[in-house]
């Protein structure tokens, strides 16, 4: 007891110091905690088909609303090597498609929890490569889907798929990942610089 007594004074310094440590631990969760719930979180699948039928499912996983921009396919074509076009516009559908409401374009608001069909495998690639029969597009090797989209922030997501196919036609997208790339606002802006605007 009397060596309490003696050093009351530094047992209590350190109580403080630790008792700050504690609390600065606690704020940093709840801060990494905020951002993560603030972050745009887009997830892309491919599902409700199969082979080239399946569509490719846009979700917002994150807390915040966004709205969707643009919506790019990056092609990577045996001997001509990646070629990105956008499709945000579905010009496969036909014209009495196209002109209800927003069923012509893939842009417009995402609620949190909120999912929309980017289209099908099949309609998405015809966007990217009108002038071929995209059932045989030759040496298509992989494809990635990239949104780009806005809210409190640049947002952006991005997922690969290779191509699994015979010598006679396309059979299936196998992803490489599991889990959609989330871009930071920096990468969004950088994927829409290099690209310019969707004219």
């Amino acid at each position: 007891m009397d060596w309490f007594t003696e050093h009351s004074t530094l047992i209590q310094t350190v109580t403080s110091i630790a008792t700050a440590f504690i609390w600065l631990f606690y704020l940093q969760m709840l801060f990494s905690g905020l951002l993560r719930q603030r972050r745009p979180t887009l997830s892309i699948n491919r599902g409700a088909g199969d082979g080239m039928d399946a569509k490719i499912i846009l979700s917002n996983l994150g807390y915040e609303p966004i709205y969707v921009q643009d919506v790019l396919v990056t092609m990577d074509i045996e001997g001509d090597g990646e070629s990105t076009h956008y499709v945000t516009d579905r010009r496969e559908l036909p014209d009495e498609e196209r002109t209800k409401g927003l069923r012509g374009t893939t842009q417009g608001p995402m609620k949190s929890g909120d999912y929309a069909s980017l289209g099908t495998v099949r309609g998405i690639l015809q966007r990217a490569a009108p002038d071929y029969d995209v059932d045989k597009l030759p040496g298509l090797n992989r494809v990635t889907f990239t949104v780009l989209g806005t809210g409190q922030k640049a947002a952006g997501a991005r997922k690969s798929y290779r191509i699994v196919s015979d010598d006679q036609s396309i059979k299936h997208l196998s992803a490489e990942a599991l889990d959609t790339e989330i871009l930071s606002p920096r990468q969004s802006r950088h994927v829409h610089e290099d690209q310019g605007p969707d004219v």
